[in-house]
């Protein structure tokens, strides 16, 4: 989403920012031990593809819920688990994420009160080989409507396009953070806002 659609709606935030929010972070982090490459130089496997694919899929999710159910869920995986430090610091900053706990809160108290609920169609998913630092590009389109007691939202669907660079999280001796399922978790290195020139049938 656009995290200020939690305070406006989602084809005011498109017009607001469109392409001018860019948000693509180097390799350099990796001297912070926050991300590795996940195969750098050489073509990702099959099942790999599919498991940043899947990935992409869910941070989208996340980023565009504004379900009053789910919504301080979503930015807390956000927040904790799937967003670089440096990307969570850059959209906080520019009011696209929650900044603070008490904003959180707050931003989770107003969408409770008008019953606020979103609804995310994914589209299309594409990836890209690594790029020269090691990182996987990979872009999600597809259309976002929102609904509340106050209809305060957009008045009908709209589109968004979204492209990450994904690394994997790495331990402070620089080693890739192993999840439950037995592979290395995946994080968002970068983050880059097409919505602009999102284009398809709603």
């Amino acid at each position: 989403m656009y995290w200020r659609v939690r305070k406006s709606s989602v084809d005011q935030l498109v017009r607001q920012y469109g392409v001018h929010v860019l948000l693509v972070f180097s390799v350099a982090m990796n001297a912070l031990l926050i991300v590795t490459r996940p195969n750098p130089g050489k073509t990702i496997s099959k099942e790999s593809k599919v498991s940043y694919e899947n990935f992409a899929r869910t941070v989208t999710q996340h980023l565009l819920d504004t379900n009053y159910i789910s919504y301080k869920e979503s930015t807390l995986a956000l927040i904790e688990k799937e967003l670089a430090p440096p990307v969570v610091q850059v959209l906080s900053k520019n009011g696209m994420l929650a900044a603070t706990q008490d904003e959180l809160a707050a931003q989770a108290k107003s969408l409770s009160d008008s019953r606020q609920l979103s609804a995310i169609r994914i589209d299309e998913v594409t990836s890209s080989d690594p790029n020269n630092k090691g990182l996987i590009p990979m872009d999600v389109r597809g259309v976002v409507a929102i609904h509340s007691a106050e209809e305060s939202g957009p008045s009908g669907p709209v589109n968004f396009k979204f492209r990450y660079l994904i690394g994997n999280k790495s331990d402070k001796n620089g080693q890739p953070v192993i999840g439950t399922d037995g592979k290395p978790m995946a994080i968002v290195a970068g983050f880059e806002d097409l919505s602009g020139k999102a284009s398809g049938p709603q």
